[in-house]
């Protein structure tokens, strides 16, 4: 009798020891996963039935280049980085409240052998924090994490001088004037700011009269990190920005959130 209790209160640890492997600290469920592409430095596909695509939460990586879309610094280090975390391997997926985006890209935090690859792409300087409510439940780790990367000048908080842009740009060039042309579309837009505005939400650069660059009040604070007032930094210079066309009022702009969508030219 003894010997079968003994042997019962084994089973029972053995089976609450798997439980508590099978699900993070917190208590929150995670699927596992085979990755079987990854696509850039925020996205990849997995090697499920559905071949389902899926995006990192709390965190936005550069944006690669297509055929049909310019690439902003870094879009290819992010990717790289992201391929050597996780590309052929297992990972954990865990949920946050919203399952899916706009797309239909499952939304998700991913873990490799218990380290947790959206901190880790962040903290690299290789992503800036896009916490998107109500997916706030690891906001304090990735902001954390991103701090760590401003302090140490890494990748996309690194000089703004020193930032990379792809030759391959360069067929994407557009004069502001012909922004009306490119609704929907990513582009690369070049002219001079010759005036700004402002208001409660957004910080207005205004490219010849032609095209409106915004930046919201929640990303002016990307800028500041590196020193750089939109307003003073940017009116009267020459500039290139790097975005998607749309419409707003009757007039063309374009929205960015972090200094290396747009530069000063010489």
């Amino acid at each position: 009798m003894i010997e079968n209790k003994r042997l019962i209160n084994i089973f029972l640890f053995s089976f609450l020891l798997f439980v508590c492997l099978s699900c993070n600290s917190n208590g929150y469920d995670r699927e596992t996963f085979k990755v079987k592409k990854v696509i850039d430095g925020d996205t990849i596909i997995l090697d499920n039935s559905s071949k389902s695509h899926l995006r990192y939460l709390g965190i936005d990586t550069p944006e690669k280049s297509t055929y049909h879309s310019p690439s902003e610094p870094y879009a290819k280090e992010a990717t790289e980085y992201n391929r050597k975390l996780v590309e052929g391997r297992k990972i954990e997926v865990e949920l946050d409240e919203e399952k899916y985006d706009q797309y239909g890209r499952l939304l998700g935090y991913v873990f490799v052998d218990g380290e947790f690859i959206n901190k880790k792409i962040i903290e690299k300087g290789l992503a800036h924090l896009l916490i998107i409510e109500p997916n706030t439940r690891y906001k304090d780790i990735l902001e954390n994490a991103e701090n760590r990367a401003i302090k140490n000048r890494s990748g996309i908080w690194s000089n703004p001088d020193s930032y990379e842009y792809s030759k391959k740009n360069k067929k994407f060039t557009i004069k502001p004037l012909n922004a009306k042309r490119y609704i929907d579309q990513r582009i690369v837009a070049r002219g001079k700011i010759t005036s700004t505005d402002e208001n409660k939400k957004v910080v207005i650069l205004d490219m010849e009269n032609e095209l409106y660059i915004v930046i919201f009040r929640d990303d002016i604070q990307n800028f500041v990190k590196l020193g750089i007032n939109p307003r003073s930094y940017y009116t009267g210079s020459p500039v290139e920005v790097i975005g998607r066309v749309k419409m707003y009022r009757g007039n063309p702009q374009i929205v960015v959130d972090h200094p290396i969508s747009i530069r000063k030219l010489n």
